[in-house]
């Protein structure tokens, strides 16, 4: 009942943002199909290391292809559905407004990541899909049903991993309340999902899967639907998510316990 009045709010919100988004058509398709020719122009990097080396570290170019889809994709969803909910989250905690928030009847984290949307940037998950469709189709590769399925789990994996690092920044703003472009360094941080985790090293590696699991989020979807995800590398993924987004949780409501409202 929980989880099902939360998709009711998230689904109230959007379609409120939707409505606005409508009044400017111009602007809602120029902001979304600008985002899809700013990660195409993010491609190139990754062609001409191709056209250079072969490969980097074991992608073709038609693979990297598949790989920029997924990243678009999960930007998208980021600059759509997260983005904008965290800046006004932000706001709420820098203005100390954030009690008019949790006076209301319903979960604080909730109510923040749905507090506004930007549904012009979700043009980019289409455009992203349709890189990975002409990746795949250039490679000669369809997905079995076992790689969907496992691209479908590393993908749920990846929303939530994203999510679970949105709440991390959130809880920063507590501290950092002077901050206000936190959610652009998440956004800069999200940019190296771009490149295979491979062609990081040591303890940066290790960054990028665990602590800021862009593998999760970007890498590992693209694999799968190649077809050489092993399914203990999903485990893996889904444990790192799931881990991530309980420390998230556990580190709102310790931050919350010590908010100063704007009554305090």
């Amino acid at each position: 009942m929980r989880a099902l009045h939360s998709l009711r709010l998230a689904g109230a919100q959007l379609r409120m943002s939707v409505l606005a988004a409508l009044q400017y058509r111009l602007g809602f398709w120029t902001e979304g199909v600008l985002g899809v020719v700013w990660n195409g122009i993010g491609m190139i990097p990754l062609l001409v290391a191709v056209e250079h080396r072969g490969t980097v570290e074991g992608w073709g170019a038609w693979e990297l292809v598949v790989l920029t889809g997924c990243f678009t994709g999960i930007t998208g969803l980021f600059g759509a559905l997260l983005q904008p909910a965290l800046i006004a989250s932000m706001n709420h905690i820098r203005l100390g407004t954030l009690d008019y928030v949790l006076l209301r009847p319903a979960d604080a984290l909730v109510l923040c990541l749905v507090a506004d949307f930007s549904p012009w940037r979700l043009v980019e998950v289409f455009g992203g899909a349709v890189l990975v469709v002409v990746g795949l189709v250039k490679l000669g590769s369809v997905p079995t049903v076992g790689s969907l399925a496992a691209a479908l789990a590393v993908g749920v994996a990846g929303i939530v991993a994203l999510y679970g690092f949105g709440v991390l920044i959130l809880c920063a703003s507590f501290r950092a309340v002077r901050l206000q472009n936190l959610t652009f360094l998440m956004e800069a941080l999200l940019d190296f999902g771009r490149w295979p985790v491979q062609v990081f090293r040591g303890p940066l590696k290790a960054f990028f899967t665990f602590v800021v699991p862009l593998a999760v989020m970007t890498t590992y979807p693209a694999e799968a639907l190649i077809g050489r995800l092993a399914w203990s590398t999903v485990g893996i993924a889904c444990a790192t998510s799931a881990a991530l987004l309980l420390v998230a949780r556990l580190l709102w409501t310790r931050c919350l316990a010590g908010y100063t409202s704007a009554s305090s």
